[in-house]
């Protein structure tokens, strides 16, 4: 068993996937330090339509979602944004397969954190996964990457510096009418704060 290596990556092109509810400064970091460390030529942000570990608590619609992201990674060379999962039924394999039969002479690779890999053998569809896709896997403090679930995938490991920055975080501050300017990118810091306390604002009021 072995991780590939950095240059095994060149070329590609990454997939960020989540609910971004909303997008913030954290997920831009990521995807600039891949693009920076690797020699991946895009990142491109797969936003979910459904999201089956969140779908109760997602505030935002999939447009608004969507339209947050397009505005924060405008100008940003080597950020991109697909309607992959609009649609879909929110799980990886699925818009997955979508995005390679749309382009079959791209070599896609998706972005993990290592504490999801543990999980990893419980994904839908995952010998498919594992047959199909190669993962760049992103070390998260005090959760150590698994390596017997790492021997039945393909897989690049990447030690790059997270961001402590969450969107529940940034929501809970919005909602105790705190600053939030250093956590989401500045093009759309009004509008997240606009569209989060109109939301709180609708919950309240029912």
């Amino acid at each position: 068993m072995k991780l590939y290596n950095l240059s095994d990556l060149e070329g590609c092109t990454a997939i960020l996937g989540g609910s971004f509810d909303p997008i913030h400064a954290g997920h831009i970091h990521i995807a600039k330090q891949v693009l920076y460390w690797s020699r991946i030529s895009s990142v491109v942000f797969v936003p979910n339509g459904k999201h089956h570990f969140k779908s109760d608590s997602i505030q935002l619609s999939y447009k608004q979602r969507y339209g947050l992201i397009k505005k924060a990674i405008e100008g940003e060379k080597g950020l991109a944004i697909s309607t992959a999962d609009e649609d879909g039924s929110g799980y990886t394999a699925d818009f997955m397969q979508l995005l390679m039969e749309e382009n079959p002479h791209t070599h896609y690779v998706f972005i993990i954190g290592s504490d999801n890999v543990a999980g990893l053998a419980n994904w839908y569809n995952f010998t498919w996964l594992a047959a199909n896709l190669h993962f760049l896997i992103l070390p998260r403090p005090g959760y150590p990457i698994d390596m017997e679930i790492v021997k039945s995938i393909r897989a690049t490991l990447l030690p790059i510096e997270l961001s402590p920055i969450s969107s529940t975080g940034i929501k809970q501050r919005i909602s105790n009418g705190e600053d939030i300017s250093s956590m989401v990118p500045p093009s759309v810091h009004k509008d997240i704060i606009r569209l989060y306390s109109k939301e709180r604002k609708a919950k309240d009021s029912k």
